[in-house]
């Protein structure tokens, strides 16, 4: 017995979702490639901008200042940023012991 006899627009289907597919996946493998992180970008953007002097965490409940090395290794999930050394000390945040702030 023979198989059906296939149409043009099943190879277009075929074709169709195969571009889909490697588009797909060249869009992730360029993600995953890329080098920077735009929202640490637009971070760096708002501190630069509003001149936020101290960076906090929330986990640990300590504040930092921004060029602290130790403050550059907080999760984004718990990062929080303050304009002054008052406000950081009024939300029970503790200063670090490597920066001093």
């Amino acid at each position: 017995m023979r198989a059906p006899k296939q149409t043009w627009w099943h190879w277009v289907a075929w074709l169709l979702a195969f571009a889909i597919s490697a588009y797909a996946f060249r869009l992730a493998f360029e993600y995953s490639l890329s080098a920077h992180d735009p929202l640490a970008h637009d971070v760096q953007r708002v501190i630069e901008r509003h001149q936020v002097s101290y960076v906090g965490d929330l986990s640990s409940q300590t504040f930092h200042r921004k060029d602290c090395p130790l403050a550059a290794q907080i999760p984004r999930r718990f990062r929080v940023m303050f304009y002054s050394r008052r406000a950081a000390l009024e939300m029970k945040f503790n200063p670090c012991h490597h920066c001093r702030p």
